[in-house]
């Protein structure tokens, strides 16, 4: 009895937390376990607390839901863009270096369109690469082929590219890599930013990246190439949000 009473006071306590419009996963996971102890045979004061651990867990989905959403409104008014919250159902393709692929709850019925920026409430993961009506797929950042404009270090920055390998380097797992396309020092600790699409479709500028951790030097004592560390923690991501414009 005394762990019942525990867990409906925990309960009550998280029911009180805050939520955001961001789709409930918690609903689409806890639900059917919940619908499935109501049949289950053996003491019911068993099955009622079964019920209650998982109803906790799902208010406790929702609550961090919430959380993340009111950061990542926080960002898109920092940066002055539009996004729409979504997150993450699935993982798809993946390659040595883990998941390059991921399906978002929401789609074209939502306002999204392919070629935008996904990003989590730390910064960018990637952009969006397929849509249908109610879902989207979107290509994270590292993935093979893809390549982002960014700049490094206080304003203006050096211009270079962002991508998931470079041959010169050794980098660790989950850290990209990024290469300097005009003469100029990268040094770690520095950040790293989108430079910007034309028209900010699929990068408005600013967004964060990621932050420089290796930069070995050439015989010249500049530094062509360097290793950059995601802001956003790419094997983890939740509430993510699609940029769907810029506001004035």
């Amino acid at each position: 009895m005394l762990v019942t009473l525990t867990v409906l006071l925990l309960l009550l306590d998280v029911a009180g937390g805050p939520t955001g419009p961001v789709r409930s996963v918690g609903a689409s996971v806890f639900g059917p376990m919940l619908r499935a102890t109501s049949t289950d045979a053996g003491d019911p004061r068993d099955a009622e607390l079964t019920r209650l651990r998982l109803r906790v867990a799902e208010l406790e989905d929702e609550r961090s839901a919430g959380e993340q959403e009111s950061e990542l409104r926080d960002l898109a008014q920092d940066h002055r863009v539009d996004v729409v919250p979504a997150r993450v159902v699935a993982v798809g393709a993946r390659d040595a270096r883990g998941a390059v692929r991921v399906t978002l709850d929401v789609g074209s019925r939502d306002g999204v369109s392919t070629d935008r920026a996904v990003v989590s409430p730390d910064g960018l993961v990637g952009r969006v690469v397929s849509v249908s009506r109610w879902t989207s797929d979107v290509e994270l950042l590292g993935a093979s082929g893809t390549s982002v404009g960014v700049r490094v270090g206080t304003a203006p920055g050096v211009l270079a590219e962002l991508s998931g390998s470079e041959p010169t380097l050794d980098e660790r797992p989950g850290e990209l890599a990024v290469r300097a396309v005009q003469e100029g020092r990268l040094e770690p600790g520095q950040q790293v930013r989108t430079l910007g699409s034309q028209d900010g479709r699929p990068y408005p500028p600013g967004l964060p990246v990621g932050e420089v951790v290796t930069a070995p030097q050439d015989a010249t004592g500049l530094t062509a190439v360097a290793t950059v560390r995601p802001v956003a923690d790419l094997p983890a991501l939740d509430v993510v949000g699609v940029v769907t414009g810029t506001t004035r």
